[in-house]
């Protein structure tokens, strides 16, 4: 494994910001009570500035006094309004599984429920438009949520731009490479939340769109494609940042003894303080030559990023920063869901990989009761595919490197994570443990997920933040995979 030039601040500095972070997030009732003082304060302040005028003093004392009053208890009331929003946004709360995100409803193809503390929305896959609309109808009040608060965050304050100010060849064009009932079931979704958002409209929902949705679509491509800066007489012409910053998945693979194969993953993105709370489980049920599923998702995002199918076949993505410059294959989590649906081994995958590319580059890690292997897209010298494979007695560890460095990227301190997991492992220490490590848990990580292809095992666990040191739940796929 090559690590690029690493830039950025040093790992001791991003260490110790991460210990502060991680008792914010420790600690929400602490946090709460002191927004909660700070606005009290605020109204106290507001409230007892009126009194003034009764106090034994000139007119012109009594004016200071009003007016340092009002500025301090308005200074007070924003501070705090602002601090419950950033603090959620910049330090994710923790989640508790055991407080339940989640109404229990089902519908005309689906069904929302719990397994234990994990949310599970089960769909009828067979109709895409029907299976969409119950979903987009049955986690309307989630999605409703988590659209305004990522508009908040990523387009108030980071300054992307929306999905109307793109220019629509370029989607149109991205469209084209995405399999058909995938666009219907996104058609059928946009339908049920429209329908969600009709009786509840006293919770004020956000208006979306069908491009609005593709968009969201097109995050895990981010790093190596930006739509926003295609132009529309060329729509295939695109940039990448020159740097990439925010983002650390984990996926390890490594042989256990009664077991075979265990895939241990850690997922990281930014929650904005509630993509940990709304994460859930998706089954999608199939009645054709199709794969049952089970994917970790959050509301309104119907691709894959983590998952595994009734064969035992487990994938997850990692992304990596890259350069796309055309526009000729499915978007990250498209291409990781058609894999699930459609194949039962690594050589399936493998074999598919070499005939159909995504997108851009990225990271896929595959397994399943005897092999894995990570396909590292576009990321050869030559520009082709790096695949590199499981061996007896060497983990196969998948961090966000770029195979073949042409950037300086070294993503969330991908060598400091390397290190700690190869440390881990020459202790001969449990796989499992390895998710809780230093950088490979850290701010960014949502949910945290073990999969063992033999068994079909497939556990989870959600957090705003850190959730590498959540207790892990277990999803009882055996009615799932039926």
């Amino acid at each position: 494994m090559v690590s690029p030039t690493k830039k950025g601040p040093p790992p001791e500095f991003i260490a110790a910001v991460e210990k502060i972070e991680y008792w914010i997030h420790d600690h929400p009732l602490t946090m709460k009570v002191a927004k909660i003082a700070l606005l009290a304060l605020g109204i106290g302040l507001g409230c007892a500035t009126p009194f003034a005028v009764l106090l034994p003093v000139g007119l012109a004392a009594k004016i200071c006094i009003i007016g340092a009053g009002s500025l301090i208890a308005l200074t007070a009331c924003v501070i705090g309004t602002v601090a419950h929003i950033f603090l959620d946004i910049a330090i994710s709360p923790h989640h508790d599984m055991k407080n339940h995100a989640y109404k229990p409803s089902q519908c005309e193809g689906g069904k929302l429920y719990y397994d234990g503390d994990v949310p599970i929305l089960a769909l009828e896959a067979d109709n895409p438009y029907i299976a969409g609309k119950a979903h987009g109808y049955l986690c309307g009040d989630a999605i409703n949520s988590l659209v305004k608060r990522y508009e908040f965050a990523m387009y108030r304050l980071g300054g992307k731009p929306r999905a109307d100010q793109l220019e629509p060849l370029c989607l149109d064009r991205i469209r084209s490479h995405i399999p058909k009932e995938y666009l219907t079931e996104m058609q059928g979704l946009l339908e049920g939340y429209n329908q969600w958002a009709k009786e509840n409209w006293w919770k004020f929902p956000k208006k979306m769109s069908l491009d609005d949705i593709m968009y969201m679509h097109l995050m895990p491509d981010s790093l190596h494609f930006q739509p926003e800066s295609a132009q529309a007489k060329s729509p295939s012409k695109v940039t990448s940042p020159s740097t990439a910053t925010t983002v650390a998945c984990t996926a390890i693979v490594d042989s256990t003894e009664n077991e075979g194969l265990k895939f241990a993953r850690n997922m990281d993105w930014m929650s904005f303080g509630l993509a940990g709370t709304k994460s859930l489980v998706v089954n999608r049920r199939f009645k054709d030559h199709r794969n049952n599923t089970v994917e970790v998702n959050v509301p309104g995002f119907i691709g894959a990023t983590t998952g595994q199918n009734s064969k035992g076949l487990s994938v997850a993505m990692n992304v990596c920063s890259g350069n796309t410059k055309e526009i000729n294959g499915m978007p990250a989590c498209f291409y990781n869901r058609y894999c699930l649906e459609n194949f039962g081994n690594v050589a399936e995958v493998e074999t598919f990989a070499k005939s159909k590319s995504p997108l851009g580059a990225y990271h896929l890690t595959a397994a399943d009761p005897n092999k894995a292997s990570s396909i590292h897209f576009f990321q050869a010298s030559n520009g082709n595919n790096v695949v590199r494979r499981w061996e007896k007695d060497k983990p196969l560890v998948t961090l966000n490197f770029r195979y073949n460095p042409t950037t300086d990227s070294d993503v969330h301190h991908s060598s400091e994570r390397l290190r700690e997991i190869t440390e881990h492992f020459k202790k001969k220490a449990p796989l499992e443990d390895a998710l809780a490590l230093p950088y490979v848990n850290n701010s960014l990580t949502t949910h945290r997920v073990e999969m063992t292809p033999k068994t079909r095992t497939f556990k989870v666990a959600f957090d705003n933040a850190f959730a590498g040191k959540v207790d892990l739940h277990n999803v009882a796929t055996a009615p799932l995979f039926a």
